[in-house]
């Protein structure tokens, strides 16, 4: 029964759709609001037949001793949705931290929808034009050429090499982003962390976007941590020793060793690569805990908004620059069949 229950697991985990994630949090967070305990809150969800399987699967994780976020983690669940409910166990906040998944969770997936939404057509006009350029550059262009080469002319020959560069330049650049962004996938997990943030910070849009991030982690998970009345120095030893997010493990173990040192928490936050320094400072003017937990609450909300800015910029500016470029691409090509028809018509 264990094994069959295994076997189930491994492939559920392939199986798990992110919508039905999302579903699954809403519907946990809603049971425990309604005074439920996780497991009490778990059996009301396999009333659900589109939940019952993942349900009595993190039953039966918890009852053998899981924690919540690692019977998730091995059902396939976001990372995101994880790594809050790793910290949930530390402050004891599980509702919350369920709130804020579903918010986070909700957030991602709205924009990796508007993103597939914006990128569906300009691939499909990339397709379609690779299958119309490669026939015109094999076929109606190098008739033009014999007939325009009869003319001692070789300017065409300059245009068809100028376009051939830009298009296939253009895609064979979007296929490297792509695999590298694969292969980095894989390395990463091999590099040391140092190694890594060195790549990381050569790469111009998204270290500024990972800098924003790592902020907003270390501000929500650290004033968390705070809120429940550990030292400043407890918060850092459990950020230094989770294994979900490498960068804040770093730099929070970084800081303890500053701070053994005697070196000051805003000065140590300054030196690093990916953290704000307004986040430093706010560190810097707080001696009291109470206001230091407030401040970095504002501070997570705000970057909140401004990543959630910031990615919406992105995402609005991807269509136009597709189609800038394939609009440069067509007239390139419409000039290059035009122009030796209009040379000849001159020696007519």
């Amino acid at each position: 029964m264990v094994l069959y229950r295994k076997l189930r697991m491994r492939s559920t985990k392939q199986r798990i759709r992110a919508p039905i994630q999302l579903i699954f949090l809403k519907r946990l967070s809603r049971s425990l609001e309604n005074g439920y305990t996780l497991l009490s809150a778990l059996e009301t969800l396999t009333w659900d037949r589109y939940l019952r399987e993942i349900s009595n699967n993190i039953i039966f994780l918890l009852k053998s001793g899981k924690r919540l976020d690692q019977a998730l983690d091995e059902l396939g669940f976001h990372p995101i949705i994880t790594t809050y409910l790793y910290f949930a166990k530390e402050y004891g906040e599980l509702e919350t931290s369920i709130i804020k998944c579903v918010e986070l969770y909700e957030k991602r997936l709205e924009y990796t929808k508007r993103f597939t939404q914006i990128l569906r057509y300009p691939t499909l006009l990339v397709v379609i034009f690779s299958f119309v350029f490669f026939f015109i550059q094999h076929s109606v262009l190098p008739n033009l050429l014999t007939l325009f080469q009869q003319n001692d002319s070789n300017g065409i020959s300059i245009v068809i090499s100028f376009i051939s560069i830009f298009y296939y330049g253009f895609v064979l650049l979007l296929i490297a982003c792509i695999i590298i962004s694969f292969l980095w996938k894989h390395v990463q997990r091999k590099l040391p962390i140092i190694q890594q943030l060195k790549v990381l910070k050569i790469i111009p849009i998204y270290r500024n976007y990972l800098k924003l991030s790592t902020s907003f982690q270390f501000a929500t998970h650290f004033g968390s941590l705070l809120r429940t009345g550990l030292s400043i120095k407890d918060v850092l030893k459990i950020l230094s020793k989770q294994q979900k997010l490498p960068i804040l493990a770093y730099y929070a173990t970084n800081i303890i060793n500053g701070l053994n040192q005697g070196q000051q928490v805003s000065i140590l936050m300054e030196q690093f690569t990916f953290i704000n320094p307004q986040l430093a400072s706010i560190f810097h003017k707080n001696s009291n805990t109470e206001s230091l937990v407030k401040d970095l609450s504002t501070y997570s909300t705000i970057i909140t908004d401004e990543l959630n800015q910031k990615i919406m910029k992105v995402i609005t500016y991807i269509q136009p620059i597709f189609f800038s470029l394939l609009g440069i691409i067509i007239i390139l090509i419409y000039l290059s069949l035009l122009l030796p028809m209009y040379e000849i018509i001159q020696t007519l």
